[in-house]
């Protein structure tokens, strides 16, 4: 287990270059891909050859917000476990302490590993970053006594990734 956490500056965004969701055709897992400088995003399954490209500024220009989409209903019923722009399930989720523990991708993993086995968790004064994704974390991530199940939900989401 590691002793200090100080990195408050990481975003979720940080970690959606490769995204690992379920295909909506086999439901086979497959690699949602960033293009290019986080505009475009592709899957393309081996399995059964579905394809789909989406387009994060196709999505800025939708009249309708995004809070009333089918994603953010989608994000509610699968408690945050899906692809931010596909709006398809994530292959890396598993049930844990009553929520649903999910990541996108093993560098995603590794920081929230990092996150939960830390014993103490310094902030950078009052002024420390709001957007980072440790902040945000949901409470029940931060609760020392979940520590263990989190980090076998970890374990355990590791081992699908080898």
């Amino acid at each position: 287990m590691g002793f200090r956490f100080r990195d408050y500056t990481t975003c979720l965004s940080e970690f959606e270059s490769t995204i690992w969701v379920l295909c909506p055709r086999c439901q086979h897992p497959v690699l949602s891909r960033c293009l290019d400088e986080r505009l475009t995003w592709r899957i393309a399954c081996p399995h059964c050859s579905y394809t789909r490209t989406a387009s994060r500024a196709a999505k800025r220009q939708q009249p309708m917000p995004w809070w009333k989409g089918t994603w953010w209903t989608a994000y509610r019923q699968s408690g945050g476990a899906i692809d931010p722009l596909f709006g398809l399930p994530l292959w890396l989720q598993v049930p844990c302490c009553g929520q649903v523990l999910w990541v996108y991708n093993a560098a995603h993993l590794d920081f929230l590993e990092t996150y939960v086995s830390a014993m103490i968790r310094e902030r950078q004064g009052s002024k420390g970053n709001h957007h980072g994704i440790a902040v945000r974390l949901p409470r029940w991530m931060k609760l020392a006594h979940h520590r263990t199940a989190i980090l076998k939900g970890i374990q355990q989401l590791r081992e699908r990734l080898h």
